[in-house]
């Protein structure tokens, strides 16, 4: 539950952030925060990371409504006491969550504003960093605490079977 909550916080967060940045900045221009380094740009993405895909709007509501049943499923059934993998998902479900509600109530469009003015990235928004964070944490867990927690289940399920005279 605590992992449900906290995706919705990130929704709230990253819908305010959007609706922030919608009312204060005008489209197209930027609002330096520290010099040379970060400014917020409002700016529309059609499209996806680097502006990809642009204008395929019903391609990524359905991706994303699909890659969301498949997150449903994920935390129903993969039920897991690992705080990486749970932090992980809640970050991937909330980032999907965020611009999903864009691409269907901004006519096909993700606001972007966040600017790292020191490099040649693309503008890009809470969602997105929260998106990009759960996929890196998700990749720690596969690597370092999958096969931990996969015989920890299989443990488990041996005791059950002997406990219940079925081993």
């Amino acid at each position: 539950m605590l992992y449900v909550i906290l995706s919705v916080v990130l929704v709230i967060a990253d819908q305010l952030t959007k609706a922030l940045t919608v009312k204060n900045i005008p489209f197209e221009e930027s609002i330096n925060v520290i010099s040379g380094i970060l400014s917020f740009t409002y700016i529309k993405n059609t499209g996806a990371a680097w502006g990809i895909f642009s204008g395929r709007r019903y391609f990524f509501i359905i991706f994303t409504a699909l890659v969301l049943i498949a997150l449903t499923f994920v935390i129903i059934k993969k039920r897991t006491s690992n705080k990486i993998f749970n932090f992980a998902i809640s970050l991937i479900y909330a980032g999907a969550i965020g611009n999903f509600l864009d691409r269907i109530f901004r006519h096909g469009s993700v606001v972007d504003m966040i600017k790292l003015d020191f490099i040649n990235y693309p503008v890009f928004n809470f969602a997105d960093c929260c998106v990009v964070v759960g996929a890196v944490l998700l990749c720690v867990y596969i690597v370092f605490y999958y096969d931990a927690d996969k015989a920890r289940k299989k443990e488990k399920t041996a005791e059950s079977s002997e406990e219940n005279g079925n081993g």
